[in-house]
């Protein structure tokens, strides 16, 4: 099987049919030829041995020997809302190991471990060691700071009209980020969930089935998604398929900033596993 970290990141899909075609599922597109009355099939090979995340859209159904080839082949199943921007379930890969779990959930409970493992993340997200003898929630406090800080740095650098980060607001800059974390949300619980961890046990979030995926994705978020957002929506904020276009964005640097190589190590180091 290959690793994770050598995997395509994503393939969003949505309004077609997953069914197997001899040994690997197949994306099947119903439609009307062109001056022609009569119904199109186009069936078109998923390449889910070398996929991280498959993330199904609205619209989508999938078999059930589909499903159980992805989960043979390491490859995550979400379902999400529209444009993936919400993650409502996902799968689980075969060959999780319960002794990264075990691991996992020995850190957290561990006061000192718990916030060493904090402080990495917040050193990795900010680019600097956080200052000495702060407890997680001093670090939260001093993350929210720098988060408003860098919000506005990057809406100062594109030019962008900036009232603060919201998924309440309509415009271009919001909902360019929120599609863009969205995306980075996918992929980064497709990278814990293949290495055997807990989604659900967050190191500073917490009581949401999503807290380490939360955690690991914010150490990288405001050196990828987010400023590509702001770019994005600088450049095409009146576009009709804004979300199209963040989301493409996002795939084509994920693949060329190998993001998932990146992540593995972020998740590695931070909880402190030896192997993977």
């Amino acid at each position: 099987m290959l690793p994770v970290s050598g995997r395509i990141s994503f393939l969003m899909m949505d309004h077609c049919k997953i069914r197997m075609g001899g040994s690997v599922p197949i994306q099947i597109d119903m439609g009307l030829a062109d001056g022609n009355a009569e119904e199109t099939v186009q069936e078109t090979p998923i390449p889910i041995d070398r996929l991280a995340c498959l993330m199904l859209g609205p619209g989508t159904s999938i078999s059930q020997d589909a499903i159980k080839a992805c989960a043979d082949a390491g490859c995550l199943v979400l379902w999400t809302g529209e444009h993936g921007v919400r993650v409502y379930s996902a799968g689980q890969p075969s060959g999780a190991s319960g002794a990264h779990i075990l691991r996992q959930a020995g850190m957290i409970l561990d006061p000192q471990k718990r916030l060493q493992a904090a402080r990495r993340l917040y050193a990795r997200m900010m680019g600097t060691e956080p200052p000495a003898n702060r407890s997680i929630e001093q670090l939260r406090g001093l993350e929210g700071v720098w988060v408003r800080n860098r919000y506005a740095e990057l809406a100062k650098l594109h030019q962008v009209d900036w009232r603060g980060r919201s998924q309440k607001f309509s415009d271009s800059a919001n909902r360019a980020i929120s599609m863009a974390t969205s995306t980075l949300y996918g992929i980064t619980e497709a990278a814990i969930l293949a290495l055997g961890y807990s989604p659900a046990l967050g190191i500073v979030h917490t009581g949401d089935a999503r807290s380490l995926v939360f955690d690991m994705a914010d150490t990288v978020k405001f050196r990828t998604v987010v400023p590509l957002a702001f770019e994005i929506a600088a450049a095409h904020g009146n576009a009709k398929d804004l979300s199209g276009l963040v989301r493409r964005g996002c795939r084509d640097w994920f693949v060329k900033e190998r993001l998932l190589d990146l992540l593995v190590d972020i998740i590695q180091e931070v909880i402190g596993a030896q192997e993977v």
